[in-house]
């Protein structure tokens, strides 16, 4: 059950990117489990065809097409602002840009003056960068200058969230959620236990640089909260749910295959990211990606649990039950 004891009943209700796999499930939970009123939005809509059937009026956009934002936005309470351009080449640049960032400001602009009331922004811990410090808070400047087009964007469209919401008269509020895992993750889920099951290395030196896990069903209580908690406008909070080492991680996803996941010695790794960075070679490791997974920072999710209440309720051995049942029913792993 949800934390929100059907606080947005009866409430209209916008979800964009609910295609995907945290718009998806977050609108799923809005419409069976708080019984809101919940449009979704998303370019491919045959790819959440479980939705309608769960009462949720799906309707195409492109996040570019300023006059169907506006259609989509009229007489909505509560806009989640899920939908993403997650960009891994450099070609790709000026479309992340005008989608991370223009379109959500335009979003913005266009649910403030449809009169909703709060709008609730999902960025991700992406957006601070590869921090210098040991712990990361809310108030820790985003990196808006890093190499990573998808992190830089979304820090960018997090500061104009965070700006414009008092000017233009809207509830902002932002979310900054780690590593999302579980069942339908292809990012932290699927392509982690490929990772493992073709024995590719994943674990870079010891493996005791911090994994940043965040279970999806844990993330959507706190998107949830923050759409309703009187102290959310104005805030960003880090919801991630646990701090543990990227050996254990992918332990979890080879105790599924029954497979030891493979390391890499960290002198090696720089040396195959030097080579990737400077020829262009397609290979995953990049410079910033070793740097990553050696880093030993604590991003706290104290805010959220003072602010809002929130609480972690399933933790990672049962969020990893979860995801290995998952895996297993959609052929991934032998049953």
């Amino acid at each position: 059950m949800s934390y929100i004891n059907y606080a947005l009943r009866n409430r209209k209700v916008l979800v964009t990117g609910a295609t995907g796999f945290v718009g998806g499930r977050l609108a799923l939970r809005l419409a069976t489990e708080e019984e809101a009123i919940v449009t979704g939005t998303g370019r491919s809509l045959e790819k959440a065809a479980y939705l309608p059937a769960a009462g949720v009026n799906m309707q195409p956009a492109d996040m570019l097409d300023t006059a169907r934002l506006a259609e989509l936005v009229a007489g909505q309470d509560v806009v989640f602002h899920v939908a993403a351009w997650l960009v891994y080449n450099k070609g790709a640049e000026a479309m992340a840009y005008k989608v991370n960032v223009e379109a959500t400001e335009q979003l913005l602009r266009l649910a403030a003056k449809a009169g909703v009331r709060r709008f609730v922004y999902v960025s991700s811990m992406a957006a601070y960068g590869l921090p210098k410090t040991t712990t990361v808070t809310e108030d820790t400047p985003l990196d808006i200058t890093q190499a990573d087009v998808y992190g830089r964007t979304k820090a960018l469209a997090d500061n104009r969230v965070r700006e414009l919401g008092p000017e233009l008269g809207i509830e902002g509020a932002v979310i900054r959620p780690g590593m999302i895992y579980g069942p339908g993750s292809v990012s932290w889920s699927v392509q982690m236990l490929r990772l493992v099951q073709n024995g590719t290395p994943c674990i870079v030196g010891d493996g005791s640089g911090h994994a940043y896990p965040s279970f999806i069903d844990n993330m959507v209580d706190g998107l949830l909260l923050t759409a309703v908690s009187p102290h959310a406008p104005n805030h960003a909070f880090q919801l991630i749910d646990s701090h543990v080492s990227f050996k254990t991680f992918f332990g979890y996803y080879g105790r599924m295959c029954g497979k030891t996941p493979r390391s890499m010695p960290l002198w090696g790794a720089k040396i195959v990211a030097w080579l990737r960075d400077t020829f262009n070679l397609r290979v995953p490791l990049t410079r910033e990606r070793v740097r990553f997974m050696t880093l030993h920072t604590l991003y706290p999710d104290t805010k959220a649990r003072t602010l809002l209440g929130y609480t972690p309720r399933i933790g990672l051995d049962e969020g990893m039950a979860q995801a290995e049942t998952w895996l297993r029913s959609e052929g991934y792993l032998a049953k």
